[in-house]
């Protein structure tokens, strides 16, 4: 009964390796920048930011802001029915029906109002590029979120590697084992043993494919793909790339090209723009109305009586007018409402400028410690490197030591942990080097230009 499930078992962990292996090896190639590209054509949050730029663009017209006239073209459809039964006043008695029908054109046009029409357009091409930066915010935080998305699928590719050689060498241990019980040179204690390392190996490896599949998953999302069992070779790597960065010199690039605070400089100027419209509403506004009408008028005078006995005939009374007028507008008085609305405008204005100082300090203080940290990281990849290429010697040194009966099981088993831990801590401090070098990118608005 033990040897089949231990039958079994051993055809599972076959059957899933191999699963694993065609899945991995299936999906079209796709390398990081291909998937920045497809990301900045598919990702949802994206495409929903270029069409907030496209109502922007709209908007930023010289008609939205007041600069052309306003035609309206009015047609009104009047009836009226009047019956006079007893009115000694009147001059006519009995009843009266008059239909009429009034088109006319009424424009307006605004000649003068205090600069208003100017700062509005400028108002509007600040609120475009505003809506460009803040499209630009949301496209780098996807750029750096599938970045990090990528290389933690390329993680835990790397990851299920190190486990299959885990894998394969506690199955060549656990086999040799057997060998040596067949010969006597071994007790059933220690098959048992080398078969519950060899068990506990390829379920690590088992759930760590899950890891992956996930991953890609992720992935999936950010670059816009509804198919979910999409999959990839990913041929980026986990490489360490020893850089060096001045803390000044980023400091100046952020300053200049952190997408954030330029966003932030354009509301500055929309608050500038709010404080003049305030400011023009003191100043008189000129308009120029042009009405022109046309009134048709028919009468039904069939029914009416008229004084002395005299008759009128039924017909149709036209007229036409038309008029042309400038209105001259100054506020005087209103409760001071247009002072304070000065005010208040003003404020804000002030309100933004301590913003953009706040966020500066900020990014001062994000910038220092990211950059403490890319240094941390850069140092811990160097040592993780020679902490693995010292396992890997002890490693092979140990498994001869073991063969040949110089150490036990235990402690081979120890040296094999130790290898592993040491080698999921180097891709690991990779990954980390990577996403930090990531984090500057993104404050100092190079993110974009990195990956053209």
């Amino acid at each position: 009964m033990k040897r089949i499930v231990t039958k079994f078992a051993l055809c599972s962990l076959f059957i899933a390796y191999f699963t694993f292996s065609a899945v991995a090896q299936s999906g079209q190639p796709l390398s990081l920048t291909e998937a920045i590209q497809k990301g900045l054509a598919q990702n949802f949050d994206i495409q929903i930011e270029k069409q907030n730029i496209a109502i922007a663009h709209n908007n930023n017209d010289w008609g939205q802001a007041g600069k052309f006239p306003s035609i309206f073209l009015n047609a009104t459809q009047g009836n009226n029915y009047n019956n006079v039964i007893v009115n000694p006043a009147a001059f006519q008695e009995g009843s009266t029906v008059n239909n009429s029908l009034l088109p006319a054109i009424v424009a307006e046009w605004v000649l003068f109002d205090g600069f208003a029409i100017n700062i509005t357009k400028q108002r509007l091409a600040n609120i475009e590029a505003q809506s460009e930066g803040n499209a630009r915010i949301v496209i780098e935080n996807t750029v750096q979120n599938i970045i990090r998305a990528y290389y933690i699928a390329v993680l835990s590719n790397e990851l299920i590697s190190i486990l299959k050689q885990a894998v394969d060498l506690s199955r060549d241990t656990y086999e040799y084992v057997l060998f040596k019980k067949s010969i006597g040179n071994a007790v059933t204690g220690d098959v048992l043993l080398e078969k519950s390392n060899y068990l506990t190996d390829s379920s690590a490896y088992i759930n760590q494919q899950l890891i992956y599949r996930n991953a890609i998953r992720d992935l999936n999302v950010l670059l816009g793909e509804t198919d979910m069992s999409k999959t990839y070779q990913l041929s980026d790597k986990l490489t360490f790339n020893d850089l060096d960065y001045n803390l000044q010199d980023l400091e100046t690039k952020m300053f200049a090209s952190n997408a954030n605070l330029q966003t932030l400089q354009l509301t500055q100027e929309i608050l500038k723009n709010d404080v003049g419209l305030r400011q023009g509403d003191k100043a008189p506004r000129i308009a120029l109305n042009l009405n022109a009408n046309y009134n048709v008028i028919n009468q039904d005078l069939s029914n009416a009586r008229f004084f002395g006995g005299a008759t009128r005939q039924s017909g149709i009374a036209r007229n036409y007018g038309a008029f042309a007028n400038i209105t001259f507008t100054l506020p005087v008085f209103n409760g001071g409402q247009l002072r304070r609305a000065i005010q208040n405008a003003q404020i804000l204005e002030q309100n933004g400028t301590t913003r953009i100082e706040s966020l500066k300090n900020d990014l001062r203080r994000d910038l220092a410690n990211n950059h403490d940290l890319y240094n941390l990281r850069k140092q811990q990849v160097k040592i993780a490197i020679e902490n693995k290429s010292a396992a890997q010697t002890n490693l092979r040194l140990a498994e001869e030591k073991f063969r040949t009966g110089s150490i036990n099981a235990f402690d081979y088993r120890i040296l094999q942990q130790n290898y592993l831990n040491i080698a999921f801590g180097e891709q690991q401090a990779i990954f980390n080097f990577i996403d930090a070098n990531t984090i500057l990118l993104r404050l100092t608005g190079g993110i974009l230009a990195e990956r053209k």
